[in-house]
């Protein structure tokens, strides 16, 4: 599903995780399968509770210990860096922004390069006065300032991936644009392959090489950014641009029916079977199995 596993700098094959809840194991990512190829950015969308996040931090080495994992002969960067929703949490409250960024640099780096290093990353990241800003603390940073910290510790570490979990859902829309822009520019000019993780579809539209679709826990859908927008085959990927998009004529905003299930509650056969519009019977018992047409992925038989 997409860039072939000799050129990719993340293939992933056949991803499970599952947590035990009540002495039963209950999956939350099932059987999940692609590759990103140096350079690339592939865009991971689905709704709150389809499990984005626990995929990302399973490729990022930082699954809970609870979680059971297994996966299949896996081509994963050693270098993988990841930024988070909400950065004022992931920031120490109590050292200084140059201290925290430092943390990501090579040791065998001395103080005065170090900081040397750390000012540089801060002007990348669209800091102005980095030399002032080195010695600030995170409650003196605006949101979409704090956000350009955290990616500057993620550049710190060199990262082969860097791995962005929602991470304009704080900002307002001026202020989201400006860190797109900043990650896109980043992109191209260090080659940086990127796992963008969001739930709003239309946010990407332009920013997306590729995109998956996710939904409780299976990727049902996988092309381009603009076959996507353009030709979307299962029927969850048409209503996310749906709701991604602008409210109706008479003032009221689209909506798809029902919620994502719990894990432990997934139903048989198309788990999206119960809020589709073009369910069948056969939907309600028979796993769909993967349509494929010129690099375009989808699980749904009836379209």
């Amino acid at each position: 599903m997409g860039t072939s596993a000799t050129a990719a700098v993340l293939n992933i094959n056949n991803l499970s995780i599952q947590f035990k809840i009540d002495g039963n194991p209950v999956p939350v990512v099932d059987r999940v399968s692609f590759s990103i190829a140096p350079g690339e950015i592939l865009g991971l969308v689905g709704e709150s509770g389809c499990g984005k996040s626990q995929l990302a931090l399973a490729v990022a080495g930082l699954s809970p210990k609870q979680a059971h994992i297994n996966l299949d002969a896996p081509v994963i960067p050693r270098r993988t860096a990841m930024i988070f929703q909400d950065p004022l949490t992931s920031l120490n409250p109590v050292m200084k922004i140059g201290k925290q960024i430092e943390e990501g640099i090579n040791q065998k780096e001395k103080g005065r390069r170090k900081k040397e290093e750390v000012i540089s990353l801060l002007e990348q990241v669209g800091i102005d006065e980095p030399e002032k800003r080195y010695e600030q603390y995170p409650h003196e940073f605006s949101g979409g300032m704090q956000q350009r910290v955290l990616i500057a510790m993620a550049l710190a570490q060199k990262p082969d991936l860097l791995i962005a979990d929602e991470p304009t859902t704080a900002l307002d829309v001026t202020i989201q644009r400006q860190i797109l822009e900043l990650l896109r520019n980043l992109n191209k000019t260090r080659k940086l392959a990127i796992l963008f993780i969001t739930h709003d579809l239309i946010l990407i539209r332009e920013f997306a090489d590729r995109i998956l679709v996710m939904y409780a826990g299976k990727i049902v859908e996988s092309a381009s950014a603009s076959t996507i927008f353009n030709q979307p085959k299962h029927p969850y990927t048409e209503a996310l641009i749906r709701v991604s998009s602008l409210e109706k004529s008479d003032g009221r905003f689209n909506a798809i029916s029902g919620t994502v299930p719990l894990p432990a509650e997934y139903p048989t056969g198309c788990r999206f079977h119960p809020r589709c519009d073009f369910s069948e019977e056969s939907c309600s018992v028979s796993i769909p199995e993967f349509e494929s047409e010129n690099g375009h992925s989808w699980a749904c038989p009836i379209v």
